[in-house]
């Protein structure tokens, strides 16, 4: 069998698969489509002819096909042309379909999106045409009346913003925030725009709740501002009659305890007559409870006077050493009649500004104590240590000592610790106060570190430079 023979036959059955293949081909098919499949078979038919009128004729067996085989090789070219343009014409319908079909879904996206928003959005154009609108938008346009949403002055007038506008009227009305921005317009159509309306209402309501609230609690305020200043007239006329009366008491009660402190010395130096010894006892019993009750008055006195603010600070430069030399040897008889050694210690050091007289009432009660609460044969040493910026001034002592849960409770007023086996020193229990609010006022601190049956240490911290936002009493 010659080459020509093997080729004719493989060319027909090609050709006849060919078009055993279009017809099964479904023509309903998107990427196919009827006239592609209509139009190959004819391509494929026309092969097929011409197929069968090669090989009979190169077999010898007839040649009455050749004339319509030339009229199918005329109709080749057009039928294959034919066939190319209907599928690309098939392969664009397709990519249409296609295209549309995400269209159609990225539509339903949007919208479904659109819907869940707890915002109304919609596209509105130049007059006022309402072109999409989800549906919140939809139920905010059903409720609004003439000439509250002005959507074509809105759109002309975008990009824009309102912080409230109310729709409806009544109790279920709405405030809602509009904003808008522009769209770009298609051709010679009117211009567009993409509204956004916030549904503001609660926070209308809740902002007019806060300013009624605001506006009561103004008014209380008021009312309560009114009542503290009357009281505080009330008790600074109380504070007034206060100190007038202590100003009265301290003359009253001051005049005849010096009187008796006078008149009992002068019979004591023997000025009115001699005396018996029991007369002598007697008379410095009395000189003793005079000066006891005179340093009472005083205490009292003193921190009335603090309380009401008319005990002024006069600020001076003065060597510290010198001065607590000074204060410790006057306090040196009243420690030799306890029976307590009084010692003074210091390092050297420049002097400082503060109040002197202040300091020396607060070092001076210090000592007083030191000696009224150690036994007859202890020791107290008033020392004075200089730091760059801080001087301390400490009054140790040899006494009773002081437990930890009563070191707070003995600066308060007429706070005194007692113990069972010694008798209630004599005092009013304010010395320590006096002292703590003088210091207060100065910028000073005043510490205290002490264990029962070995003794305390009160420390007071005095600024080298007195601070400028002291508190004149």
């Amino acid at each position: 069998m010659s080459l020509v023979a093997v080729a004719d036959i493989v060319a027909l059955l090609a050709f006849g698969a060919a078009v055993y293949f279009v017809l099964r081909m479904p023509g309903s098919s998107p990427a196919v489509g009827r006239y592609v499949k209509y139009t190959l078979l004819a391509v494929c038919a026309v092969y097929l002819v011409v197929s069968i009128s090669n090989m009979l004729e190169h077999a010898g067996i007839t040649d009455m096909f050749d004339v319509y085989e030339d009229f199918a090789e005329v109709l080749f070219v057009p039928l294959v042309a034919w066939a190319l343009y209907s599928r690309l014409s098939a392969q664009r319908l397709l990519e249409a379909q296609r295209a549309e079909e995400d269209i159609r879904r990225e539509h339903e996206l949007l919208m479904n999106v659109l819907n869940t928003t707890p915002t109304g959005v919609l596209v509105a154009d130049a007059e006022g045409t309402v072109r999409m609108a989800n549906a919140v938008a939809e139920q905010m346009l059903a409720c609004t009346l003439d000439g509250q949403l002005d959507l074509g002055e809105i759109v002309r007038g975008a990009p824009l913003s309102r912080l409230r506008t109310r729709l409806g009227t009544g109790e279920s009305c709405l405030y809602v925030a509009v904003r808008s921005s522009p769209l770009a317009s298609r051709g010679e159509g009117p211009a567009l725009a993409v509204l956004s309306l916030a549904d503001v209402t609660d926070r209308m309501r809740a902002e007019a709740r806060a300013e009624e609230y605001r506006r009561g609690l103004e008014d209380a305020i008021d009312r309560r501002t009114g009542e503290l200043l009357e009281a505080n007239r009330q008790l600074e006329q109380a504070s007034s009659t206060n100190q007038q009366f202590f100003t009265k008491m301290s003359h009253e009660l001051r005049t005849p305890l010096n009187a008796i402190i006078g008149f009992s010395e002068i019979m004591l130096k023997g000025l009115s007559g001699p005396l018996t010894e029991d007369q002598s006892k007697q008379l410095e019993m009395v000189k003793s409870a005079g000066h006891q009750l005179l340093d009472s008055v005083n205490d009292v006195l003193e921190i009335s006077r603090i309380e009401a603010g008319y005990s002024a600070i006069e600020v001076t430069r003065f060597d510290v050493n010198a001065r607590m030399s000074d204060l410790t040897e006057s306090m040196g008889g009243v420690a030799q009649m306890q029976g307590v050694d009084l010692v003074f210690e210091h390092e050297e050091g420049s002097p400082i500004s503060t109040d002197p007289d202040k300091l020396d009432q607060i070092v001076r009660n210090l000592i007083s104590n030191a000696i009224k609460f150690t036994d007859p044969g202890g020791r107290v040493c008033v020392s004075v240590m200089h730091d760059r910026d801080v001087v301390h001034v400490a009054v140790r002592d040899s006494g009773i000592g002081i437990a930890e849960e009563d070191q707070e409770r003995i600066f308060h007023a007429f706070e005194q610790v007692e113990h069972p086996d010694r008798v209630r020193p004599v005092g009013t229990g304010l010395g320590l106060l006096i002292c703590r609010e003088l210091a207060s006022a100065l910028g000073c601190t005043v510490d205290l570190e002490s264990r029962p049956g070995v003794g305390s240490t009160f420390t007071v911290a005095v600024p080298r430079q007195a601070p400028g936002h002291l508190v004149i009493l």
